[in-house]
């Protein structure tokens, strides 16, 4: 660990101030090991009738978990941040920091955390049981980290190249032409086969030849592992100083230029409007975070083929993907003119339904676009009950995410701005927490939905989503009055402000 790296920890977990988010925070660290654990004791404990099944697979799921491992800091422009770059500009921190850092950081991923528990469970379950099953977990939880470093490295560099015009074009070139050969290799029929000569088979291989014996294989499997994990790591440390040495890289950019002038509103609800959708647009973190929930999602469902009522879980998940991108600190898109906003007269409830609405908005296009991409292989129309199914379960879980957006933007506010492509609305701990929150809410709710949509009448799924949307209206409700209290406004415009 970086010499100045464990100050800088220690200093964010000073400003965790209330008890009962430390509490919160040091069970989301010990849940990782705990939940590891647990996936193990369960992969170790299941029937074997389908343990051959799923070996085949393993090089698959192996495979995503890479793919998952180099999209995520290649989407935050390198990985989280411990600190905004602008707070610690007047301080030699080195890139070293930096890039160990976004490492450190990288296990507050819901998904990152998910991919190592079900890899953990994987690998216990096509290995069998035994005391040298751990051989096979360590060569698993060593492919994690492999991939995270190798990932991080990766990011850093591509943030080195993008500083310049012709790096940004060679960038979308390259992600343009992996995109075209994945639409490709899935028109063609042919995702099987290059599925089936992935480099992770030897990987699997090598990790099952832990508990089997065959300690030769295994220690060549993992010992390229480790000694991948060190190179990348290596790498990582020259890309992340090369990179934040480029223009632009040590905070986020301000870029000037001429805009038309736009009609007048014709009141002050679609000002309102007006101003935030242009400043989720403007930002580039929220630009990437937008573009990946539309495709990426829909691109995996399609490439599994996904059944419609499977298919039904997906608005759920991209809506509260969706709603971490800013919706639960909406009111940062205001930054420092929060306070002319805040200032201005009228109702004040329209700067809240205007937050509101952005935010469902953002989430409407999300899981359009997301379910779209999902569907192009299914080859037929969903049933009645499919679709309404489908429909209920992203309207109920929108307006839970609205709901529970707004409802955190008003009770705890922070100050983002969002500016550059590392910029997350809230610390790094408390954006584990709410990804936590929003993703147990609306799994839940998913499951019921794609639940019903086997009941063969497409009545049921109206009717679970009526007490659910009850329930969001309610707390819809509760947050509006209290944004009503002058005292409540007034402290999140001096939060989103200065902190």
């Amino acid at each position: 660990m970086s010499g100045q790296l464990a100050p800088l920890i220690a200093l964010r977990w000073r400003m965790v101030r209330t008890p009962g988010a430390r509490w919160g925070f040091l069970a989301l660290a010990s849940a990782i090991p705990l939940l590891c654990v647990l996936a193990a004791l369960v992969g170790a404990l299941a029937p074997d009738e389908r343990r051959f099944d799923v070996l085949l697979l393993a090089p698959t799921a192996y495979l995503s978990v890479a793919v998952l491992a180099v999209l995520a800091p290649l989407i935050a422009g390198g990985g989280n941040e411990l600190f905004p770059p602008e707070q610690l500009s007047a301080y030699p921190v080195t890139s070293r920091t930096y890039f160990t850092a976004s490492l450190a950081l990288a296990p507050l991923n819901l998904a990152w955390l998910c991919q190592l528990v079900g890899l953990v469970g994987l690998t216990t379950y096509v290995a069998g049981s035994g005391p040298a099953v751990l051989l096979s977990i360590l060569t698993s939880v060593a492919y994690v980290a492999a991939v995270t470093v190798a990932g991080q490295a990766l990011a850093w560099w591509v943030v080195g190249v993008r500083t310049r015009r012709r790096g940004r074009l060679l960038t979308w070139g390259l992600a343009a032409l992996v995109l075209g050969a994945g639409a490709t290799v899935v028109a063609t029929g042919h995702a099987v086969t290059f599925l089936d000569s992935s480099p992770t088979t030897w990987l699997v291989v090598g990790a099952v030849a832990g508990s089997t014996g065959d300690l030769a294989r295994w220690a060549l499997a993992t010992g390229g592992l480790l000694a991948a994990t060190w190179v990348a790591a290596r790498a990582g440390l020259r890309a992340c100083d090369w990179s934040l040495r480029q223009p632009g890289q040590q905070g986020g950019e301000v870029h000037a230029r001429p805009l038309r002038r736009r009609r007048v509103p014709r009141s002050p609800l679609r000002a309102c409007l007006a101003i935030d959708r242009a400043s989720v647009w403007r930002s580039r973190s929220l630009r990437r975070g937008l573009l990946v929930l539309a495709i990426l999602p829909g691109a995996a469902a399609a490439v599994a083929d996904l059944p419609w009522s499977s298919l039904v879980l997906l608005p759920a998940l991209v809506a509260a993907g969706a709603g971490l991108l800013f919706g639960v600190n909406a009111f940062c898109l205001d930054g420092q003119g929060a306070i002319w906003v805040g200032s201005l007269p009228g109702d004040a409830r329209v700067l809240l339904r205007a937050k509101g609405q952005v935010i469902a908005e953002v989430c409407t296009v999300a899981v359009v676009a997301a379910v779209s991409a999902g569907s192009v292989r299914l080859g037929r129309a969903p049933t009645g009950v499919e679709a309404a199914a489908m429909l209920a379960c992203a309207v109920v879980s929108i307006s839970r995410v609205v709901a529970t957006c707004l409802h955190l933007s008003v009770t705890h506010p922070y100050r983002a701005d969002l500016r550059g492509p590392r910029d997350t609305p809230a610390p790094p701990g408390v954006m584990a927490a709410y990804s936590v929150r929003l993703a147990l809410s609306t799994t839940l709710v998913a499951i019921w939905f794609s639940l019903s949509a086997q009941l063969h009448d497409w009545r049921y799924p109206v009717l679970l989503a009526v007490p659910l949307l009850l329930i969001t209206a309610r707390r819809l409700v509760a947050v509006d009055a209290l944004w009503r209290q002058a005292a409540v406004r007034a402290q999140v415009v001096t939060r989103v402000t200065s902190g």
